[in-house]
């Protein structure tokens, strides 16, 4: 699927996501805040090696299916989302928290604010060779923050990759949500990769979007007319 739309997983685990809100709410768009460790590799003089630990990145996405109710197209339209953020989000916490203009970060804490937080560990067994002396155990690991603590996130969606099976971890408040519904959109979310999956398995040809040719500057449909009129010229 990765090869076939050049998209990457967190792009595949966020179609699935909206795709399940979508059945639960019925509404076609979810606004979810995106957290990752910060190390992206954005700027080619930063040299980050030989730093310990994260630099914690936090910022809100409005991710919209639109009309598309074909798994490719609902991907392509995540993903083309994703891409379009600057600097892979990285300056919102910037310009709100660090910001000397008082108005832009007053705007932004203004604006609606994310009810879950999305946050894909990617594989996390990676850390550890096969030669290694520790592994990760099947244990519960037990509270990650004390139940005093002030929840950020009604909800907090975190999956994550461990002896190559995907495992997804979702923590909530029991006082807000039900279990059964929790469940219901984990099913749902399964659900919605499942159909991805099999239409990736099923698809022979490989999908562009405009972000896989940012110096063309192109809107999808232009795109997707050169490259039937490419295709039909190697015919």
């Amino acid at each position: 699927m990765l090869q076939a739309y050049n998209a990457q997983i967190n792009d595949v685990l966020l179609t699935a996501l909206v795709q399940a809100f979508s059945a639960w709410r019925r509404n076609r768009s979810l606004l979810v805040a995106l957290k990752s460790h910060g190390r992206e590799k954005i700027f080619n003089d930063v040299e980050l090696s030989r730093t310990v630990g994260w630099f914690t990145s936090v910022f809100p996405v409005l991710l919209d299916l639109g009309k598309s109710s074909h798994p490719g197209e609902a991907l392509k339209a995540v993903k083309e989302q994703i891409r379009s953020l600057p600097n892979r989000g990285m300056g919102y916490g910037i310009i709100r928290y660090l910001s000397k203009d008082a108005e832009k970060p007053e705007l932004l804490r203004s604006l609606p604010q994310p009810e879950i937080i999305f946050n894909d560990f990617g594989q996390v067994d990676q850390t550890f060779s096969k030669l290694s002396l520790f592994k990760f155990v099947q244990e519960s690991s037990g509270l990650a923050s004390s139940l005093r603590n002030k929840r950020s996130a009604l909800l907090e969606i975190n999956p994550f990759v461990v002896n190559s099976q995907l495992q997804l971890n979702l923590t909530y408040s029991e006082q807000i949500h039900r279990r059964s519904t929790i469940e219901r959109l984990a099913q749902e979310f399964v659900k919605a990769l499942q159909a991805l999956i099999t239409h990736w398995q099923s698809s022979e040809v490989k999908s562009y979007t405009p972000s896989d040719f940012p110096e063309a500057n192109l809107n999808q449909k232009d795109l997707d007319q050169f490259l039937a009129k490419l295709n039909r010229g190697r015919k």
